[in-house]
């Protein structure tokens, strides 16, 4: 499929988050040092893909993507997004300190990935270890868009689409939300990944997710997990396949829980 066509642009917003739990609230983020709480990763990929949206380009029928999230945005922190055609990137940095907070592609020469959609084992609900590498996962919810608009309107996404609503890409696009379902993980911070768009998923509509947990590994002190997830509605449509990497466990998070130990 031809690679979609858009317009160079940078622009300034506020990233928010409408609900903090987890690194995501302030008091929790604090507790580890951090200066507040982080605005999830989708949320941030969310302004990407209505940027691209409102230009008029089809970014859910056919859009893919890679992005790695290098340093937090806070909520409620100014930032500068940028898309260029030239080399089809994205970026975000930090307007107070004028740092990368986020990089990536607009652009996939690799195909998706075979997710296995086999009989998923039933949830564990014990600590991640690197014996689940192989775990295949199966979730099917329809989600809640009671604050669909509110949430919406902060990254203009545009919710409209023929008479029907865009469910907004950052509430199904972070798929750590299959490994949260089977597994204990009190907090997660959405590192990277890779998405390949095939269709937008609309209000009311059944979003059937099948997982894989590919590895488990350290990197800087940090646990992180990384899984492939093939997402479709309930009659079968294909929405996206998601590869995704996401710190389970905070090296902060391991020291502070040493000293509380040794307290």
């Amino acid at each position: 499929m031809p690679a979609p066509t858009f317009r160079s642009r940078v622009w300034k917003d506020t990233p928010k988050n409408l609900a903090a739990s987890g690194i995501h609230s302030d008091a929790e983020a604090q507790k580890l040092g951090f200066r507040g709480g982080f605005v999830p990763g989708a949320a941030i990929y969310e302004h990407f893909a209505a940027e691209l949206l409102n230009q008029g380009v089809n970014w859910l029928e056919g859009g893919r993507a890679d992005y790695q999230f290098r340093r937090p945005v806070y909520d409620g922190e100014e930032v500068q997004f940028a898309i260029n055609v030239d080399d089809r990137t994205l970026s975000v940095r930090g307007l107070d300190d004028d740092t990368v907070r986020t990089t990536g592609h607009l652009d996939l020469a690799e195909d998706a990935p075979k997710v296995p959609t086999t009989r998923a084992a039933s949830p564990l609900r014990v600590p991640l270890e690197r014996s689940h590498i192989g775990t295949i996962m199966h979730s099917e919810k329809v989600l809640d868009v009671t604050t669909a608009d509110a949430s919406a309107a902060l990254t203009r996404f545009p919710r409209d689409a023929g008479g029907r609503k865009r469910v907004p890409v950052g509430r199904w696009c972070n798929a750590i939300g299959l490994v949260t379902e089977y597994f204990a993980c009190p907090m997660t911070v959405h590192f990277g990944g890779r998405i390949w768009h095939y269709s937008p998923l609309f209000d009311g509509e059944l979003l059937v997710s099948h997982g894989v947990i590919t590895d488990i590994f350290e990197r800087g002190g940090n646990s992180i997990v990384r899984l492939q997830a093939y997402l479709t509605t309930g009659d079968g449509r294909p929405i996206a396949t998601i590869e995704h990497e996401s710190v389970y466990q905070l090296a902060r998070a391991k020291v502070a829980a040493e000293k509380a130990a040794s307290a």
